[in-house]
């Protein structure tokens, strides 16, 4: 009996031997490697992002001139093409496909271009797109339409370097939408997302003083109702006579001037001089694009402005569009853009006008280019084609109507221009012989002089 117990015993062992063994995975049969993200990868050139998998691996890339990966798995991605990432874990292989794809563009400006004078009009408009050079970009495919979500032309700009392209033969009077893709590699392969969308308004020149000649336009300018003093409301001292500008050298020239006595340090009182030039009564203009391309006077105490004025009503009803203006700042860099209303203007019972401010830190050296677009809703100021702030009058007034509002938005009516270079005043301020030309002396008296330039003055429709 206790024999067969025994045997019994030892047969019970083995089996249970049997069982253990049945039921454990051979040792030598591993895990297959699986790749938990990134086993398909698509990268611009220059990003990274990683092939993960649990635990640890090891990763070779199939070429490291497309993609280079890390012992960690991060992939960079180098330039435009396919590789793959072989990873390895335990004697287990898996490959993630890995494609880099050209930069998303970075679209700069979309504007008007080429020749548009009113001696050579063009029958058809040119926009020019400019861009940012691309990683991984061999070329790029510029796209353009009338419509901001309708059908795109495409054009091939062939070249890595080539960032700009001008479009001509487009219609007058639209909105272009421009978008651009950057391509590379053997299959031009394109980035994955085209650049921001911009939009241009081919505008067509209508009105223009190019100042060409010797002598003021009298079909464009006149100074009726220009001339005398009396500080126009602002503090002004100069007395405004025609007699203080000239045309020269493609440029209109105001001449501002004072009579300074180094004795006394004191200026000679009415001997403020200067121009105001405007169009009114003979040209005006509703709704556009309207620019002035000027190199500003630097004396203490000039305001020069080109700014606008509505044909109907007094001032501030008629409502003001200042286009440029220069302050008291002594190195005259601050740039205010401003726009007067029934609403919003310069006297204490109004809450202020609404300006924007700039800084031009060449503004009295060289020649900028200051102005505005004018739609039915909103007034746009740029300079040197920037945007520099936006007058909506829908952003005062709570039911969201501010155009119908006279006392806001007195800007659905003709304007006319007006170029001059006031003396003193509100926003000249003091007046010193500082930045001013020495013109003449006569005695302990100095007459001092100083120069507002206008290239030009465009008006597009």
């Amino acid at each position: 009996m206790k024999k067969m117990k025994k045997v019994m015993s030892a047969v019970l062992v083995v089996a249970m031997v049997v069982v253990m063994f049945a039921a454990t995975p051979a040792v030598t049969a591993q895990a297959k490697v699986k790749i938990l993200a990134g086993k398909k990868l698509t990268l611009a050139v220059g990003d990274s992002d990683y092939v993960l998998v649990k635990g640890k691996a090891t990763y070779k890339t199939s070429n490291k001139k497309i993609a280079t990966v890390s012992k960690k798995g991060e992939v960079k991605a180098k330039a435009v093409g396919t590789c793959k990432i072989t990873v390895t874990k335990n004697g287990s292989k898996a490959t993630a496909k890995i494609t880099v794809v050209p930069a998303k563009v970075s679209l700069k400006s979309v504007v008007v271009s080429g020749k548009n004078s009113a001696e050579t009009l063009a029958s058809k408009a040119t926009i020019t797109a400019t861009w940012k050079k691309a990683k991984g970009a061999s070329g790029y495919y510029v796209y353009y339409s009338t419509s901001k979500k309708g059908k795109y032309t495409k054009k091939t700009v062939k070249g890595a370097k080539k960032t700009r392209l001008s479009i001509s033969g487009l219609a007058y009077g639209k909105t272009y939408f421009v978008k651009v893709k950057a391509y590379g590699g053997k299959k031009k392969t394109t980035s994955t997302a085209y650049s921001k969308v911009l939009s241009v308004k081919t505008y067509l020149l209508k009105w223009n003083d190019e100042f060409n000649g010797t002598k003021i336009d009298e079909t464009k300018w006149n100074t009726n109702g220009a001339t005398g003093a009396g500080g126009y409301g602002n503090k002004e001292l100069q007395n405004y006579q025609p007699e203080y500008h000239k045309v020269e050298n493609g440029s209109l020239v105001i001449m501002p001037e004072f009579k300074y006595n180094t004795s006394t340090k004191t200026a000679v009182k009415d001997s403020y001089y200067s121009t105001k030039l405007w169009t009114r009564g003979q040209h005006s203009f509703k709704y556009g694009k309207v620019e002035f391309r000027a190199k500003l006077p630097k004396g203490q105490g000039t305001w020069a402005a080109c700014w606008m004025l509505g044909n109907n009503n007094s001032w501030p009803t008629c409502g003001e569009i200042d286009i440029l203006e220069t302050t008291s700042q002594l190195q005259k860099t601050l740039i205010p853009q401003t726009i007067h209303c029934e609403k919003y203007n310069g006297m204490g019972t109004s809450s202020g006008p609404k300006h924007y401010d700039s800084t031009v830190s060449t503004a009295t050296t060289a020649y900028h280019t200051y102005g505005i677009e004018w739609t039915e809703s909103v007034i746009d100021f740029y300079i040197d084609g920037k945007k520099t702030g936006t007058y909506d009058p829908n952003n005062y007034d709570l039911n969201n109507k501010g155009t119908s509002r006279n006392d806001i938005w007195p800007y659905k009516q003709p304007f006319y221009l007006i170029i001059n270079c006031a003396i003193g005043g509100t926003l000249g301020g003091n007046v010193t012989p500082t930045y001013w030309t020495e013109k003449e002396k006569n005695g302990n008296v100095v007459t001092y002089q100083d120069y507002m330039y206008v290239d030009y003055v465009r008006v597009y429709q």
